[in-house]
């Protein structure tokens, strides 16, 4: 077994995320709840008032058609979302938010990313026992001076098993296949879009494939073996991804000299 050094290289600070944009949900408060109710796959019940939580939704085959983050306000509720996926989410909701009377509008704020030690905010939408990282909303006046890059800020997320989708992912993966059964899913909610298949899969559905953080040397070439999700990022000496492996696979690759560590 491989000495876990995975939370070594990472960097704590902040940095603006000028990809994140903010889309408010406007109507009666009690329209929007049961909106969401019946549309996200996460249950947005659980948000404190200033949180942000994982979520996404699904078709009715149950492949994810788009994530983001949810936020929780004195003003009610919003999705912060890749700025490509904003209109593919808001197109895809639409026929169901005028059957509850909800709208759209996309709001002109900037959206900070921060990684900080564990257990240091309340807000934090992921951590492990060495750091958290969370997000929040700023006027689109608001000026920030970044302490860490974009590729620090990703490979965070990646080290938590935080997959964030692009435009040309959607319609492909089910939630159990990118990690979201374990981050953007309630199994305990109402009904959804697709929750039927989602809970299939996950209780029923044979294992033969697992989603994994990597921390790789630089000059490491991936495996045939290995199914990249997202972007590969590189840090210094060190290339961090996810990826999909096939369990019968996963020894095989880890022994490799210049894996790091797989999560």
């Amino acid at each position: 077994m491989k000495k876990d050094t995975h939370n070594n290289f990472i960097e704590h600070g902040s940095l603006l995320i000028e990809e994140l944009k903010v889309v408010m949900l406007i109507g009666d408060i009690n329209k929007v709840d049961e909106f969401l109710q019946g549309q996200v796959t996460s249950d947005h019940t659980k948000i404190e008032d200033g949180g942000f939580q994982l979520s996404s939704i699904c078709n009715h085959k149950g492949q994810v058609v788009s994530d983001f983050f949810i936020n929780k306000s004195k003003d009610g509720y919003c999705f912060v979302i890749n700025n490509d996926l904003q209109d593919v989410l808001i197109k895809e909701l639409t026929p169901f938010a005028m059957l509850h009377r909800v709208g759209f509008k996309k709001i002109n704020s900037n959206v900070v990313g921060h990684v900080s030690s564990s257990k240091s905010i309340d807000n934090a939408y992921c951590s492990n026992d060495d750091f958290e990282v969370s997000i929040s909303i700023k006027e689109s006046d608001y000026e920030h001076s970044d302490s860490i890059t974009y590729e620090n800020w990703q490979a965070a997320n990646k080290i938590l098993g935080i997959l964030f989708l692009h435009v040309e992912d959607t319609f492909k993966y089910r939630p159990v296949e990118i990690n979201y059964d374990n981050l953007r899913v309630s199994f305990d909610k109402g009904c959804y879009r697709g929750q039927e298949i989602v809970a299939r899969m996950k209780y029923l559905g044979v294992d033969r494939r697992k989603f994994c953080s990597i921390v790789a040397q630089q000059e490491y070439t991936v495996s045939n073996d290995i199914k990249i999700t997202g972007e590969i990022v590189n840090l210094d000496n060190i290339k961090v991804f996810n990826a999909i492996i096939k369990t019968a696979e996963l020894d095989h690759i880890r022994n490799d000299p210049k894996i790091i560590t797989i999560i």
